[in-house]
């Protein structure tokens, strides 16, 4: 009876799938919470006079907006979804033919590409959830 022989297997077949195993082994990673200290955010100052902050994760993002009284925005719309709380004052928003005068503690939820606008009616702070910039 013989004996089974062994194949040889080839550098060529081994080394190219131990290569991808070492890439596909170093794209995995595990997630991990992290605390941002707020005066580590970079702050913004917009044309129109607003001061942001903005922190991004992989699919949404928190921005922080102080609005001096008087600020407005001019109308636009964004591919995501958006929500924003007023913390502080009030702003007067304008979608789709309708005004409405958003106070402390009020939110807004906005649809992905509807288009709106804000103007705030006294010194206002926001905090707004939004998706990836």
């Amino acid at each position: 009876m013989n004996k089974p022989t062994a194949l040889p297997v080839s550098a060529a077949v081994v080394l190219p799938l131990f290569l991808v195993a070492q890439v596909a082994g170093s794209q995995i990673t595990t997630p991990v919470m992290e605390v941002v200290k707020a005066e580590d955010i970079e702050v913004r100052e917009m044309r129109d006079g607003r001061v942001t902050q903005r922190i991004s994760a992989a699919t949404v993002g928190l921005i922080k907006v102080e609005w001096p009284a008087g600020t407005s925005t001019t109308a636009h719309n964004h591919a995501n979804e958006l929500v924003l709380h007023v913390l502080e004052g009030r702003l007067r928003a304008y979608s789709s033919g309708e005004e409405f005068v958003a106070e402390a503690g009020d939110v807004i939820v906005i649809p992905a590409w509807v288009d709106h606008r804000y103007e705030a009616l006294e010194d206002s702070v926001t905090v707004e959830a939004a998706g990836p910039p």
